[in-house]
């Protein structure tokens, strides 16, 4: 499995960051790729915000928002007697912060590789990004 980012470069909305996919390269998913999920700047300057799909649903209260990247396990499926799981929990937060600390990484690149002549020793650096 591979996480790829499509920057927003100059598009629409200005504070979407990037798209996310990941890209499967094994298994019975091999080949395929799930869309989705994307990297926002945040409204109060901290670091970006990663969000998930998600369907909405309407209640008597209002809207209500279904996600789509959740646990595995059920609520009440462990042996504690029907009391969810946190470690379950923790497993959707550390992908989002895994998602948000490799975008991090990437924005902080130059956005194009320095011309041969421009180094010294005329050497090329590597550009990280594809």
């Amino acid at each position: 499995m591979r996480v790829h980012y499509v920057l927003n470069h100059e598009g629409t909305p200005a504070s979407k960051l990037a798209d996310v996919e990941i890209h499967f390269d094994e298994g019975l998913l091999a080949g395929l790729k799930l869309v989705g999920a994307s990297v926002w700047r945040s409204k109060k300057g901290e670091a970006p915000t990663v969000l998930v799909p998600s369907r909405s649903y309407a209640t008597a209260s209002g809207v209500r928002y279904y996600e789509l990247l959740r646990p595995s396990a059920e609520p009440g499926a462990n042996a504690a007697g029907g009391v969810e799981d946190p470690s379950a929990k923790q497993a959707v937060r550390r992908f989002k912060e895994y998602v948000r600390d490799e975008y991090c990484k990437i924005a902080a690149l130059p956005d194009a590789p320095q011309q041969a002549s421009d180094r010294p020793g005329g050497r090329k650096a590597a550009s990280a990004r594809q």
